[in-house]
């Protein structure tokens, strides 16, 4: 498992640079407050498998062309609720944007610039320059699950799971995989934070959560 994208995030959530953190507190128009008052209208919901609807049936949808060994799989479907469909639509967006980026090593690809702003953006590409010099992409497979959606006022958060299981580095001078033994820190708790900007949910900030028990399989 090699530590790479949220897992990369991660790390500077926990030592509190840049990120505007989605649990701890803030000012007015913080995330923070905004989602909390999302939760006492009750507008939250999680994604069940068997809801309808997908991204891949998006015409719009941005491409992604992910190098051969690469690959992002996201479980479950949609909830059903138009709003937060599209919450859930444009954050898989995002998150397949950051995947590429590791995946091909270039932190300024326009589907990233778009759909990863503010400190997440920042924060993305500071880690990503930093595992590039290191000589390193991504390879194998990333999988996203249990992805819960809570609207705000303004703001929306994702909360989800993360599996490293199979996903890993690989320098790109040689080619050479580094496969790892499997461990407790391939699995990750994300909580991201978006933001509507001119009709895009737009990830504006992130924290993560290793080695987190409840995204175990």
């Amino acid at each position: 498992m090699s530590l790479f994208m949220r897992g990369a995030i991660a790390t500077v959530a926990v030592s509190g640079l840049v990120l505007l953190s989605a649990c701890g507190g803030g000012d007015d128009g913080s995330g923070k407050g905004d989602i909390e008052g999302a939760k006492d209208s009750g507008k939250s919901a999680s994604v069940s498998p068997s809801a309808s609807a997908s991204v891949s049936e998006d015409p719009d949808a941005p491409k992604f062309d992910f190098p051969k060994g690469f690959d992002v799989v996201f479980e479950g479907g949609m909830t059903g609720d138009p709003e937060k469909d599209e919450v859930l639509r444009d954050h898989e967006y995002a998150t397949k944007a950051i995947s590429l980026s590791y995946a091909t090593g270039d932190p300024d690809l326009p589907v990233a610039n778009k759909y990863v702003q503010d400190a997440a953006g920042e924060t993305f590409r500071y880690n990503l320059k930093k595992y590039r010099k290191s000589g390193k992409v991504s390879t194998g497979t990333t999988r996203y699950y249990d992805r819960k959606v809570e609207l705000g006022k303004k703001k929306a958060a994702v909360t989800f799971c993360e599996s490293q299981r199979d996903a890993f580095a690989k320098m790109v001078d040689t080619g050479k995989v580094i496969r790892t033994e499997p461990s407790p820190s391939d699995f990750t708790s994300v909580k991201d934070i978006l933001e509507k900007r001119g009709g895009t949910w737009v990830v504006i900030s992130s924290s993560a959560k290793g080695s987190d028990e409840k995204c175990a399989r």
